[in-house]
């Protein structure tokens, strides 16, 4: 594919990756207003189903996959269930900042089983470049280990983990689906799971006033580009290169948060951003050389 494709699902990557960051600060309304986890994730990812299971329907399209890509599918939808949990329920035992840091390890845990499984290659400038965005990463969110939690830890390692074989189960699949018709199964998959759970633990509890339920509205609709968006320049990009630009992802959150939260950042957090853009820009910068 040519660089221009590419230009253009990075530049959908980065729109994802602001909506999910905006998917959090709606999540920080919410709990505010008096919602819980369960309530959030049903939402977020139970009207997501539903807008995809209305435009199959109205469109016609086929749904149909091989038992392999179904299965597989199905599987994501499992894992992301478990995976998006555990991050957000992880926020009950740890700082937040911290919480973050340790689920971005999983760009670095993408590079080094793609390595492993695939022969990506990842030289010691690739190497450098994941550490210098992990330590950017570090200072962005001030990340702090008092009073820590190991049911806090736990969950955001196995959030990372998850996020880990999402994108590596993925990559493979959607070199052969449509990312909307992979996303329809694995939604109903993970909207189930978050029902049930519902329905057994009695929890999922909404908020309490309209700013909360208008915060809870909007997530589903903000996540539903964010997911697409993902999915689609994850085709295009390969498992790598879009894991690694999701680096920007906490840096928008921080910044959105300073914008709509009303919270500060430190000339640390604005130092360690300028390092995560840099070495984005730097990765990015040696693929156009090397394609072009």
């Amino acid at each position: 594919m040519r660089w221009e494709g590419k230009g253009t699902a990075m530049a959908v990557l980065l729109i994802a990756l602001l909506c999910y960051s905006l998917c959090v600060i709606l999540a920080r309304i919410v709990y505010g207003h008096g919602g819980d986890a369960l309530a959030v994730l049903i939402s977020r990812m139970g009207v997501f189903f539903f807008f995809l299971w209305i435009y199959f329907a109205v469109s016609g399209r086929s749904i149909a996959l091989e038992r392999r890509d179904l299965l597989g599918s199905m599987l994501i939808g499992a894992v992301v269930a478990v995976q998006s949990y555990s991050y957000y329920s992880a926020f009950q035992y740890i700082p937040v900042s911290l919480a973050v840091l340790i689920f971005y390890t999983y760009p670095t845990l993408v590079a080094l089983v793609s390595r492993a499984l695939a022969r990506t290659p990842l030289g010691p400038a690739m190497i450098a470049v994941l550490v210098a965005a992990f330590f950017g990463l570090a200072l962005v969110l001030e990340a702090s280990i008092a009073d820590v939690e190991t049911h806090g830890l736990i969950r955001a390692g196995m959030a990372s983990l998850g996020m880990t074989i999402t994108v590596m189960l993925a990559s493979r699949i959607l070199a052969r689906v449509d990312p909307q018709v992979m996303a329809f199964y694995s939604a109903g998959v993970t909207s189930a799971i978050y029902v049930a759970a519902a329905m057994t633990m009695g929890a999922a509890t909404a908020p309490a006033s309209f700013v909360g339920w208008a915060a809870l509205i909007a997530m589903p609709l903000v996540y539903t580009f964010g997911l697409l968006g993902w999915y689609a320049s994850l085709r295009v990009l390969g498992t790598v290169r879009a894991s690694f630009v999701s680096n920007f992802e906490p840096l928008f959150t921080v910044l959105l948060a300073a914008i709509l939260l009303g919270e500060t950042m430190s000339l640390r957090q604005m130092m360690g951003g300028a390092l995560v853009v840099g070495a984005v820009v730097a990765i990015q910068w040696a693929g156009w050389r090397k394609s072009s």
